[in-house]
């Protein structure tokens, strides 16, 4: 009897095995696609080859690194607009879709916030975002420059009792960043003094026109006030009067400026990759708003400070301090 019952009793085990082999293969074919699908493809889009926009796509890269976030591609648009458009439109025409894009810098920013309206973009690395209209459903920002109020708050600790804060601006430019800080520098107990220049050329007179009345000169991102001529008479005047410059440009203090307070390049991607995770870990939430930086640091012109007569012995209390030169 026993061996009457063998043979079926094998049969069977055989059949539930393959109908076990059957399930999970036919469970696998559905899940394989499944995993592939959640996986949060990115591409970043240059627009062109610095250091400071290198620095801050390696931390974007870095901290997508075990987030499901996956780098697919990294455009360099050259600097130049008419082979931005060409590649942005050789990326649409590919079929790519990628869940998400990192814009660095202004010309990659302003030339991809219409191309791709279903996918949320970060752009980062934009000085003075605010001219070029990067608003949208699907944009998200990190401000290239720190608040007013963390201006501000450095510039307190370096003039101590001194309140004469000169500025050079171009309404048509900045005159919205003129009318914050005008609100913000009576928090901080400074006098504002203002002049308004419509060419480069009107900048000398009118840094002439306030250099007996003000203890520090405070550039803001304006291309009107700011070129290579200009920076080179503002930098030798406040020199002859031994006045610092305050600004939010490493690039300037190495032009000659005392101390300028600016973003940490690689943290402004590590913040860009935190945002990009929580806007595609929830699809209906397309945009975050301009963000401010995280981290900001401070850029030291030493040779400037022993020009003027200056010891800014305060930044000692910064973590993130760099001495130029070095």
């Amino acid at each position: 009897m026993a061996q009457k019952y063998s043979k079926p009793h094998s049969y069977r085990n055989v059949t539930v095995q393959f109908c076990f082999v059957l399930a999970f293969l036919f469970q696998t074919a559905f899940l394989i696609p499944h995993v592939l699908a959640d996986e949060n493809t990115v591409i970043i889009i240059r627009s062109q080859q610095i250091a400071a926009y290198n620095e801050a796509i390696k931390g974007f890269e870095e901290e997508c690194k075990g987030k499901n976030i996956s780098v697919r591609a990294i455009y360099d648009l050259n600097g130049n607009t008419e082979d931005g458009k060409r590649i942005i439109q050789n990326i649409k025409d590919s079929g790519l879709k990628p869940k998400g894009i990192l814009a660095v810098g202004v010309l990659a920013a302003t030339l991809i916030k219409d191309q791709f309206p279903n996918v949320p973009i970060i752009f980062c690395m934009v000085i003075n975002h605010e001219r070029f209209n990067l608003q949208g459903a699907n944009i998200t920002g990190i401000s290239s420059e720190a608040s007013l109020e963390d201006q501000f708050a450095v510039l307190k600790e370096l003039l101590g009792t001194q309140k004469n804060v000169g500025v050079i601006y171009d309404q048509a430019k900045t005159g919205k960043i003129i009318s914050e800080a005008t609100i913000v520098a009576e928090k901080f107990k400074f006098n504002l003094i203002k002049r308004e220049v419509l060419s480069e050329k009107e900048v000398a007179s009118a840094l002439n026109n306030i250099i007996n009345k003000i203890d520090a000169l405070w550039i803001i991102p304006d291309s009107t006030v700011i070129t290579k001529t200009t920076l080179s008479v503002i930098s030798k005047t406040t020199l002859e009067h031994r006045l610092p410059i305050f600004c939010t440009s490493d690039a300037i203090v190495k032009a000659g400026a005392l101390l300028s307070v600016s973003p940490n390049y690689r943290s402004t991607g590590l913040q860009a990759a935190q945002l990009a995770q929580t806007l595609l870990n929830n699809p209906a939430t397309t945009s975050l708003g301009i963000k401010q930086p995280n981290t900001l640091k401070l850029t030291l012109n030493t040779q400037t400070a022993k020009l003027i007569g200056i010891n800014p012995s305060f930044i000692k209390f910064y973590p993130d301090i760099v001495l130029y030169p070095q």
